[in-house]
């Protein structure tokens, strides 16, 4: 029987079930052997006269082999496809909650659990006599307020129409899940169509998608964007065997640590069209990208909901090559906040994600040791700690100090000026120490950044107003359009 829908729902019961086994095995439980027979029994059946193992749902061609292993024998060694490493971490991570579970109840968590399965687990079985009208009913379901992603629906629509292409096509669909992850399909292909069509809303997008495909184009639309997606998965995960260029890899890695989804709409369609032979001209758009985003996004805060529209129209534009690299910059330079909304905007602004707080605070140390020649001893953003100077938890020494100046550490703590990076140890030496005695380990560190705390006699609001105010005036230099 070919199952159309809920196949992963059943290969995860599948890995359950041979995860509970083999903690099973480990165990000195009494009656463990039957209990590992039955469950065996219903993850394969054992051919009589050979003695080879089927087991009960076989998935897809480039995953079947892997998937047996994993259920029979328990193996996840060398998974070859991102799909494999999946199917692994469901099996070790359930596998490690049922030994925490056992440990804890032993058999009675065993029973309590195949109690459940017995019991309480309900299959629905529909059976058709072709495909066509399995995915009618699979459309009719969302039609009735079941939900389904538009992965889900456009995926069925696409086999409902591919014929005796079937396996060829849902082969194809598969890997361009694998290439992006199971739950990132519905913002790949939003992105996708606003990158290379139209801004569309979320409402509208699977009718759209869906006027993209028919009968004699399906498979070349399908590999139109598979394409697209090994180009969309290095921009949020990016590899080096795929950009080989340093500088294209920290920047993408900048866009993580700003946690922004929009950008990649624009990033998209300007390596469709430029691609490995302009990687000059995408590093241009990246970079531009990245600053713009800071201030734009980070720093100034203002309303994100423009940016599709901006991206959408600059890469549909360029795309169709009505307008080149140059004309795209211009587009963010007008829309950027200007040099004095910014400076204004960050000599206010405050953060509690360390990673953010980190990256900002690291990029302008960087500048600094730059400008006096020496990069060779730039910070990492993961070799260093991010040092609050009024301390989050503040000593009864600091409340008082603090206390004196009529001053709360809750509005400050959070502040950019109260924060800089310091070497680990030297950070785990200071801790919620009085400034006093921090400042001795301030006017020891290598980094610029901490080389004016070092002239300060102590440390309010009005000190942290002035770090501020010169960082602003560094950030300013750094993310510029």
């Amino acid at each position: 029987m070919l199952i159309l829908d809920g196949q992963q729902r059943f290969a995860t019961f599948i890995l359950l079930m041979a995860a509970l086994r083999d903690v099973l095995g480990t165990t000195s439980i009494d009656g463990k052997d039957d209990w590992i027979k039955e469950i065996d029994r219903r993850i394969y059946t054992r051919d009589l006269v050979t003695r080879q193992t089927n087991i009960k749902i076989e998935l897809n061609r480039e995953d079947k082999s892997y998937f047996e292993r994993v259920a029979i024998k328990g193996d996840t060694t060398h998974p070859s496809r991102n799909s494999h490493k999946l199917i692994a971490k469901c099996y070790l991570f359930m596998k490690e909650k049922i030994e925490e579970e056992v440990k804890k109840h032993g058999s009675v968590f065993v029973e309590g659990i195949l109690s459940t399965i017995r019991d309480k687990v309900m299959l629905i079985r529909i059976e058709v006599d072709n495909d066509v009208t399995a995915h009618i009913i699979f459309e009719a379901l969302n039609d009735r307020g079941l939900a389904l992603s538009v992965a889900d629906l456009l995926k069925n629509y696409i086999l409902s129409i591919s014929g005796r292409r079937i396996e060829d096509v849902g082969q194809m669909w598969q890997d361009i899940v694998d290439q992006v992850g199971d739950y990132n399909v519905v913002r790949f292909l939003r992105h996708y169509y606003n990158s290379k069509y139209r801004l569309v809303r979320k409402e509208d997008l699977y009718k759209e998608l869906k006027s993209l495909y028919d009968e004699r184009n399906v498979e070349s639309s399908l590999e139109t964007l598979r394409r697209e997606t090994e180009a969309y998965s290095n921009l949020s995960n990016p590899t080096s065997e795929f950009w080989r260029d340093n500088e294209i890899l920290e920047r993408l890695d900048d866009l993580r640590f700003l946690r922004v989804e929009q950008v990649y709409i624009l990033l998209l369609g300007c390596w469709a069209r430029l691609g490995v032979s302009n990687i000059g001209e995408f590093r241009r758009v990246l970079n531009s990208i990245v600053n713009f985003t800071f201030r734009y996004n980070t720093v100034c805060g203002l309303n994100p909901n423009m940016l599709e529209v901006i991206y959408s129209e600059l890469s549909t534009k360029f795309r169709r090559g009505e307008i080149n690299v140059d004309d795209i910059l211009s587009r963010l330079r007008k829309a950027s906040p200007d040099k004095d909304i910014f400076i204004n905007s960050f000599k206010e602004m405050e953060t509690k994600s360390s990673a953010l707080a980190k990256y900002i605070l690291v990029k302008i140390n960087d500048k600094l040791l730059s400008e006096e020649g020496k990069k060779e001893i730039q910070a990492k953003v993961r070799k260093i700690n991010l040092e609050h100077i009024i301390p989050k938890r503040p000593s009864s020494e600091w409340i008082s100090y603090l206390d004196s100046k009529s001053l709360d550490y809750r509005t400050l703590v959070y502040r950019l000026g109260n924060m800089t990076v310091m070497l680990s140890r030297m950070n785990q030496a200071i801790q919620n120490k009085s400034f006093e005695k921090k400042r001795e380990y301030y006017v020891k560190s290598q980094l610029p950044l901490n080389f004016e705390l070092g002239s300060f006699q102590e440390f309010g609001l009005d000190e942290i107003n002035k770090r501020q105010l010169t960082m602003a005036a560094i950030a300013e230099n750094i993310w510029n359009l």
